[in-house]
């Protein structure tokens, strides 16, 4: 294809008639291709030839059932929610763009934000727990709060907010595996030997980490609250699914890819690792085609010339895409000289904020979420 074979984000939205949040489902599916603009790489085009066909097709009729397979993959929202949206490039929580809240705001000032309430308090909590994962000793911690825990239906918006509180503050130490005190983003600088640069990077990282749409953890959260069960329980599904190397363990997988660029064993990473898309390894998102403003938030705040920040600019060449909250949440993880499980445990303890948003407010639609199947015969 020549450079006339390829459009940018307006005219492809344009020919199909639909938001760009349609047009990025479409990429994540295959159906259209994408590639980095050469004379910025911070936009995207598209194929016309695959624009055109895919308009082709949608002008025939389609059952509903195939209507809402397609959306559930990266598709139009399943659910309507008032807490956060992606639009026009950029992230808002509650109306606000992200980038005001990270600056200005701690996770507890987000957390009451989110809630609708006005302070959310984190008392001291203590973990007695022994496991050695962290993931285990959070998951540990929530399953035994579940007991004796009531469903939130019976629960005033003030008693959600305290049990809120208490569970962020628990998922925190459980987490670090200490008993700490004081502000949530002070308590991981604390353990992790941090100056105050290093501790307001890691508020503004909460902060920016504290919701983001109806993510798979997030939906999780939202169908076990629609079932009318307890908070802890809701947070256990919404923990258990971030856990996965595919959600919450990408940042993970970009620090050994940042690794092995800084080792000089980049490519021989990448092959063994063939079989992930760029998007595995924390670059690119189907919702920024413009870039991850989260992760820009955190990148610009990092010194430039730093090895990480070098091999991180290497794989974004590389990949001929810009990294996203991921692989920037595994930079600064670097820069900073934090343990190998930091960036799992900011993501982990500032989504709890978002969890327990959508948890109030899917409870408080008084529906419950259950989907249809179409069944398929296996080949």
């Amino acid at each position: 294809m020549n450079s006339s074979d390829w459009i940018d984000t307006g005219t492809a939205c344009a020919l199909l008639g639909v938001k760009p949040q349609t047009l990025y489902a479409y990429v994540s599916r295959k159906l259209v291709r994408a590639q980095a603009d050469a004379a910025d790489a911070r936009r995207s085009l598209y194929a016309r030839a695959d624009v055109e066909t895919l308009l082709q097709q949608n002008h025939r009729p389609r059952a509903r059932a195939e209507v809402a397979e397609q959306a559930i993959r990266w598709g139009d929202p399943v659910l309507v929610t008032a807490i956060s949206e992606v639009r026009e490039g950029m992230l808002w929580l509650r109306g606000r763009p992200v980038d005001d809240c990270a600056n200005t705001l701690t996770l507890e000032d987000m957390a009451a934000l989110l809630w609708n309430t006005e302070t959310v308090a984190c008392p001291a909590i203590d973990i007695a727990s022994t496991l050695p994962d962290p993931i285990g000793r959070a998951l540990e911690f929530l399953a035994q709060t579940v007991t004796g825990a009531s469903p939130m239906q019976q629960l005033t918006p003030e008693e959600i907010a305290r049990e809120g509180g208490r569970l962020m503050s628990g998922v925190t130490n459980a987490l670090l595996g200490r008993n700490a005190t004081g502000p949530i983003h002070l308590r991981l600088g604390r353990a992790w030997a941090q100056e105050p640069q290093g501790c307001d990077d890691l508020r503004r990282a909460l902060v920016l980490l504290s919701d983001h749409e109806l993510n798979p953890s997030t939906f999780a959260v939202r169908i076990s609250a629609s079932t009318g069960t307890s908070l802890p329980a809701a947070l256990l599904s919404g923990l258990a699914t971030l856990s996965g190397p595919r959600h919450g363990g990408v940042a993970s997988v970009a620090r050994a890819a940042l690794q092995a660029a800084l080792d000089g064993n980049q490519q021989a990473f990448l092959t063994e690792h063939a079989d992930r898309s760029p998007y595995g390894f924390g670059f690119g998102h189907p919702l920024y085609p413009a870039g991850d403003p989260r992760a820009r938030h955190i990148l610009d705040r990092l010194a430039p010339d730093t090895p990480p920040a070098v091999a991180l600019r290497t794989l974004s060449r590389r990949f001929g895409l810009s990294p996203n909250i991921d692989a920037a949440l595994a930079t600064m993880s670097m820069v900073y000289g934090l343990p190998d499980e930091a960036a799992f445990t900011i993501f982990a303890v500032g989504r709890l904020a978002g969890w327990i948003a959508h948890a109030i407010e899917q409870v408080e639609s008084g529906e419950i979420i259950r989907p249809r199947a179409r069944y398929r015969e296996r080949s």
